[in-house]
C-alpha cells in the first residue's frame, strides 16, 4: 500500500525535525518524516552544539540572533529540555582581524547582538587559563552557549508527533519518482506520496539528488573533535573559546566530566561516502591539536586525550547552506551544505522552510540560500574568509 501526505520530509537530524516541527505546529498538514537510522543518527549526532550570533554574513547573523532566543527558552517557546548552557563566547585573532571584527560588531549591534571587542585583561576575567601573548585582537559574544544535540533532535521530533505529525524510523530512501503534482519516494519499508518533498538528509543528500538528476553543489568532508583533561576540571562556565590565529581554527567548550571539548573550523578531510565515516582520530591529530590548546591555555601542556570522534560537514563553494525550492521541480525543496552552521541556525531554518512549503513570506528571509545564487555571482562571504566563522 502507498501511505499519503501533503509533505513528506527526509532526514531525521535538527534541521529536518525542526521543518517537521513547524510545520505540523502551523496546522491543516499531513506531515510525514522518513529518517533511516534513528532521529539523531546522522551528523546531528556529532555536532559541538555550540550556539553563536558572530557571525559576518548578515543572512546568517539574523538567523542565528533568532535561532538563540528559541534556544535559550526552548522549552517555552517549543516544549522540551535542550541543556542550554550560556556561557558567551570569545573570538580571538590576529591583529589583521581587528577592523573586519570591529565592521561586524557593529553590524551586530543593530541587531540586538551584544558582542564587543574586549581588552586582555577583560577577556582574563572571563577565562582566566587564556594567554593572550600572541592574539592582536578578542571579540566576546555575551549571549552564547551550548545545548545537546540529541536532546534538541528529539525534543523537536516529539513535538512534531505531539502536533500530529509521523515519524517512520528506520526507512532508508531507495528512490524518489516526480511525476506532476504527486511525488513518490520509494523505501525499504514501502512506497510514500506528497506533493512536496522537503530533503534534509545532510551529507548523505548527493545520494537523493541522484535519484531525481540534480547535482547540488557541495562536497563532503570528515572532521574531527577530542576531548583533553588536566589535573583541575575544566570549569562549566568558561566561555566558549574560537581560535583564529591558528590554520586550524580550532574552537573549544567545556563538556561534562570537567574536559574541553576540541573542534577545527577548517576544511577538513576529503569524504567521498558519509557511511564510511569512522570515529578514528589519529594521534600526529591529538599532537597538533595539544600543541594548539597547549599555547592558548598554557595549564593544558601535560592534557591528556581522553576521547576522540568524526563529524561530517557538507560545505559549498562559499561555505553557506543551499536552502528553498529546487529550480525546475516544483513542490521539491532541500536544505543542505551548512558548512558547520547548521545547528546553530536550526530553528529558524525549519521555521522558514515550513512557511516556504506553506505558500506563506519566511519570517526570517531565506532567499539568500538559494542554490541559483552561485550561477547568479551572488555567493555569501564572510569578513574572515573562507570558512566556518561565515
Amino acid at each position: 500500500m502507498t501511505k499519503t501526505a501533503d509533505v513528506i520530509v527526509i532526514g531525521g537530524g535538527v534541521i529536518g525535525t525542526s521543518a517537521a516541527y513547524n510545520l505540523a505546529k502551523a496546522g491543516g498538514q499531513k506531515v510525514l518524516l522518513l529518517e533511516r537510522g534513528d532521529i539523531c543518527s546522522g551528523g546531528t549526532a556529532k555536532s559541538c552544539a555550540i550556539v553563536r550570533t558572530h557571525y559576518s554574513v548578515e543572512a546568517n547573523m539574523v538567523h542565528a540572533v533568532e535561532s538563540l532566543k528559541i534556544f535559550a527558552d526552548f522549552d517555552n517557546r517549543v516544549g522540551g529540555e535542550v541543556g542550554w548552557r550560556r556561557t558567551g563566547y570569545l573570538i580571538v585573532g590576529p591583529e589583521s582581524h581587528q577592523e573586519p571584527m570591529e565592521t561586524v560588531f557593529r553590524m551586530q549591534n543593530k541587531y540586538g547582538i551584544d558582542t564587543a571587542v574586549l581588552t586582555a585583561k577583560e577577556a582574563a576575567e572571563k577565562h582566566p587559563l587564556l594567554s593572550f601573548h600572541d592574539v592582536g585582537v578578542i571579540g566576546y559574544d555575551s549571549q552564547a552557549g551550548y545545548v545537546d544535540p540529541y536532546l534538541t533532535a528529539t525534543a523537536f521530533a516529539n513535538r512534531a508527533k505531539a502536533l500530529g505529525a509521523e515519524i517512520i524510523t528506520g526507512t532508508e530512501v531507495t528512490g524518489i519518482t516526480l511525476d506532476g503534482g504527486m511525488k513518490t519516494v520509494q523505501t525499504n519499508q514501502g512506497q510514500f506520496q506528497a506533493p512536496q518533498i522537503l530533503m534534509a538528509a545532510g551529507p548523505w543528500t548527493h545520494d537523493l539528488g541522484k535519484m531525481i538528476g540534480v547535482q547540488f553543489p557541495y562536497v563532503n568532508s570528515r572532521h574531527k573533535v577530542i576531548t583533553l583533561k588536566v589535573n583541575t576540571p575544566y570549569q562549566l562556565d568558561y566561555p566558549i573559546v574560537k581560535d583564529l590565529t591558528t590554520e586550524d581554527k580550532i574552537y573549544f567548550r567545556s563538556e561534562t566530566g570537567g574536559v574541553v571539548l576540541v573542534g577545527t573550523g577548517d576544511h577538513g578531510d576529503p569524504l567521498d561516502d558519509p557511511d564510511s565515516l569512522r570515529d578514528n582520530v589519529d594521534m600526529a591529530h591529538v599532537e597538533r591539536i595539544g600543541a594548539l590548546m597547549a599555547n592558548r591555555m598554557p595549564s593544558f601542556s601535560d592534557a591528556q586525550f581522553t576521547a576522540g570522534w568524526t563529524g561530517p560537514y557538507d560545505i559549498t563553494p562559499d561555505w553557506n547552506p543551499i536552502v528553498g525550492g529546487v529550480d525546475g521541480h516544483d513542490g521539491l525543496y532541500v536544505a543542505v551544505g551548512f558548512s558547520g552552521h547548521g545547528f546553530k541556525l536550526a530553528p529558524t531554518i525549519g521555521e522558514s522552510l515550513s512557511q516556504l512549503i506553506l505558500g506563506q513570506p519566511p519570517r526570517v528571509p531565506i532567499d539568500m540560500y538559494r542554490m541559483g545564487r552561485f550561477a547568479e555571482g551572488k555567493t555569501l562571504h564572510g569578513a574572515y574568509g573562507i570558512g566556518s566563522i561565515s
